[in-house]
């Protein structure tokens, strides 16, 4: 069992945008279980591309969904600058 909170302007709320290259990104807080401990994650659903019918998905936790941001941060402010300043390096440790 899995639900997606919805709620307007409320962190589980999720967030979806189309790139410029026709990929669906859904970001969002999904609740797995639903027993007196439910696992919780973050959701990533990224479709393919269109026409394709492909995609992938992951469920992550709130230090893997951190690390990603911090990655994605890092690459896009070099993506901004200077691309071969970061791309390619690893991606930060979690919980830093």
């Amino acid at each position: 069992m899995h639900t997606w909170n919805s709620g307007p302007h409320e962190a589980g709320e999720h967030i979806s945008f189309r790139t410029t290259c026709g990929r669906e990104i859904r970001v969002g807080h999904l609740v797995l279980g639903g027993h007196a401990h439910p696992a919780r994650r973050v959701s990533l659903d990224i479709s393919g591309p269109p026409g394709t019918g492909s995609g992938t998905w992951a469920g992550l936790t709130a230090g893997e969904a951190r690390r990603l941001a911090e990655a994605l941060l890092t690459q896009a402010a070099a993506a901004e600058h200077d691309p071969s300043a970061v791309i390619g390096r690893d991606a930060p440790e979690a919980g830093r």
